[in-house]
């Protein structure tokens, strides 16, 4: 993408908007950096399950009163490989907030994806069945923290939209 393709970006309804005159400092742009870094930090948490020895995650499952730990290889194998994906994309969404300006486009992206993974992950836990803990705990709030990232995007191109105008 050249220079004046970044200046001028297209929201996903058409305005016009220059990346350059969004306030990255204040307004709905800081909040936006800000849930996207507590959020890619959040979730590079993970990465202490990938390492985690099989006895421990046994131990937890348990305390979880998610019944006894199926010790498979592929149950081990999706553990760590699933919590490799939650780190990896905690990684892109805490890179992303470093640098808002250049990846201004990619982050509405992740909210509309936190928004489907939201809803999947919800009607996967009630047809599983998982806990009430487990269901309200997951895929709700990863659902609801997708809006945000969608509205804050929203309310700083209207912010700088209302700036150019």
């Amino acid at each position: 993408m050249d220079d004046q393709q970044q200046e001028n970006l297209q929201t996903e309804t058409g305005q016009v908007f220059r990346a350059r005159e969004i306030r990255f400092d204040a307004g709905p742009a800081k909040w936006l950096r800000w849930l996207l870094t507590i959020i890619g930090c959040g979730l590079l948490v993970a990465t202490i399950a990938v390492f985690l020895p099989v006895n421990l995650m046994a131990r937890i499952h348990g305390q979880l009163g998610l019944g006894v730990f199926p010790f498979e290889p592929i149950t081990i194998y999706l553990a760590r490989s699933t919590s490799m994906l939650y780190a990896v994309h905690g990684f892109l969404m805490l890179f992303v907030s470093f640098d808002m300006k250049r990846y201004w486009p990619l982050v509405p992206v992740f909210g509309w994806l936190h928004i489907v993974m939201g809803l999947t992950m919800f009607f996967v836990d009630l047809t599983t069945p998982m806990p009430m803990f487990w269901i309200v705990g997951e895929g709700i709030p990863i659902a609801i923290a997708g809006q945000i990232i969608v509205s804050l995007w929203r309310k700083s191109n209207a912010v700088s939209n209302s700036m150019v105008s």
